[in-house]
């Protein structure tokens, strides 16, 4: 048996993503969102707005076709198993979906040496296109939040919120998926 050394996958971690491309995407798409996730619940203890997705998710999912309603969107979500279903199911297959274009689109692309600063930028970009775009006009229209979400209630914090929520998301990413490792990388074989 061989071992990794510290800060290295393992060469059984390696072969798989070198093997398994897209499985290895979808597999990090995972662990990332639900790594993410789980910090986007607990920022209330670092003086930030909760990122709840999946709930944002679920009462899309479950309202789109009567239209959103934001005075009965947490009630929608709290009495309804469809609705938490729907959300977290919709979150997963986007953490997916995203980590899987970051590996095939994005990251081969990227003229940046380091995996890890790649899954970063991505985070950025889509930051960008979350603050910008789909929380003001698609998880909470209506409710005052104007473009990248600074004239909300919550200032600079939602926004700073989501950053900090995709960094973690796209350093997951790059720390976890890198075909281009070698055995001369410090990958031990087996």
């Amino acid at each position: 048996m061989s071992y990794a050394s510290p800060g290295k996958p393992s060469a059984r971690w390696q072969n798989f993503v070198n093997e398994r491309p897209i499985a290895s995407l979808a597999l990090v798409g995972v662990i990332a969102t639900q790594l993410g996730t789980y910090f986007g619940y607990v920022f209330p203890a670092f003086g930030l707005p909760v990122l709840p997705w999946p709930l944002y998710n679920g009462i899309l999912g479950t309202t789109i076709a009567d239209g959103f309603n934001g005075a009965v969107a947490n009630e929608v979500f709290a009495v309804t198993g469809e609705a938490f279903f729907v959300g977290h199911s919709l979150h997963f297959v986007n953490g997916i979906v995203f980590a899987i274009l970051w590996g095939i689109l994005f990251r081969e692309d990227v003229p940046i040496k380091s995996n890890v600063a790649k899954g970063l930028l991505y985070g950025v970009i889509m930051t960008i296109i979350s603050a910008g775009l789909l929380v003001p006009y698609a998880y909470v229209p209506e409710q005052g939040y104007g473009l990248f979400l600074f004239d909300g209630p919550d200032g600079w914090k939602l926004p700073f919120g989501i950053l900090i929520w995709h960094l973690i998301y796209g350093l997951f990413l790059g720390l976890l998926y890198d075909p281009a490792r070698t055995e001369g990388d410090g990958v031990a074989t087996a």
